[in-house]
């Protein structure tokens, strides 16, 4: 370690080691419940929760809701509109290919 000789025990070691297996062993455990799938999406689940409910109160936060509903609301109203456009094109299309004939 830095040179010196140990003068630890053969016992002594024994327990040292021990202690580290013990120490690795709760470490491991940790490591392992931290990535559990199961326990990543709770977190994760929390985390946003947490941006939209009041932890103290559990009431909604609606400075937050609000933007969030809106901009959902539009980013549906844009995918209708561009989706409608693309029917009408669409059909378009069909007419004047009907027409040709």
């Amino acid at each position: 370690m830095n040179g010196a000789p140990d003068r630890r025990t053969p016992q002594q070691i024994e327990r040292d080691i021990e202690t580290a297996r013990a120490n690795l062993a709760v470490t491991l455990d940790e490591i392992v419940d931290r990535v559990k799938p199961a326990n990543v999406a709770a977190r994760a689940k929390d985390k946003v929760r947490a941006q939209f409910i009041d932890s103290d109160t559990g009431a909604p936060r609606t400075e937050r809701i609000v933007p969030l509903a809106g901009g959902v609301a539009g980013l549906v109203l844009l995918v209708v509109l561009v989706k409608s456009r693309g029917r009408d094109k669409a059909a378009a299309k069909k007419a004047k290919a009907a027409g040709k004939r």
